[in-house]
């Protein structure tokens, strides 16, 4: 802000006038979804990976 403030003093202007907001929305680039990780295969042909309660 202090040199916001000596930029003005020495320009003499407001911060209006050296700062310009631009509020033209942008796109955003399409992104193509990640591929779902592939789940871990069971370690037995049953289809359990730990031995029943």
């Amino acid at each position: 802000m202090a040199t916001l403030a000596a930029l003005c003093t020495a320009l003499e202007c407001t911060p209006n006038d050296l700062i310009e907001v631009d509020t033209t929305p942008v796109e955003r680039p399409v992104v193509p979804p990640r591929p779902v990780a592939d789940l871990p295969k069971a370690a037995s042909g049953r289809g359990r990976s730990m031995p029943p309660l």
